[in-house]
């Protein structure tokens, strides 16, 4: 009988551990490794999933496509080591700017995502307002020589859902 509760307990302990091994390879799966935000496949997984749950006109949502402004300055000036630390300043201003369901995404280079559930027009323009004042009053400096990076910019695209509109339409549309 000891002997069967002890395989038990260790069954038990490799079970746990390939539990948690399959949650840190799903993370990775659905994570951009640079920024830590969800990765593209990760925002259309939510963009299909709140798509499918909301009524235009009840419970709208908004997309918001984000660019870096010349971004390739950055790294022309800089290297891109300096653009890698750009792209993760922009990710964590998003990150921390949104709640709930929001879903910020690293869509690919230095354009971002966002997804806002239950969020009309107005408010999203709001939110993106306050995220693009943010990172421009930011001065960014390299940590070596505290040299700035001159001010860095974005520009936001802003979508509300429509009714009778496909969700690449609407992305489009943001874009």
């Amino acid at each position: 009988m000891k002997r069967l509760q002890q395989d038990f307990i260790v069954k038990s302990d490799d079970l746990d551990k390939l539990k948690q091994e399959l949650e840190q390879v799903r993370k990775q799966a659905s994570t951009d490794a640079l920024t830590g935000l969800h990765n593209r496949t990760t925002f259309f997984n939510s963009l299909e999933a709140v798509d499918t749950e909301s009524d235009p006109l009840s419970n709208p949502y908004c997309v918001v496509m984000i660019d870096i402004d010349n971004f390739k300055r950055v790294n022309d000036t800089f290297g891109h080591l300096v653009g890698d630390k750009v792209i993760r300043f922009v990710a964590d201003s998003l990150r921390q700017s949104i709640k709930g369901r929001d879903c910020a995404a690293r869509y690919g280079g230095e354009e971002y995502a966002l997804m806002l559930p239950d969020t009309h027009l107005g408010n999203a323009v709001i939110l993106c307002n306050k995220i693009r004042e943010h990172i421009a009053k930011t001065n960014l400096v390299r940590s070596g020589t505290k040299e700035s990076l001159g001010q860095i910019t974005i520009s936001a695209g802003i979508a509300q859902k429509r009714s009778d509109e496909g969700r690449m339409d609407l992305l489009a549309r943001a874009d």
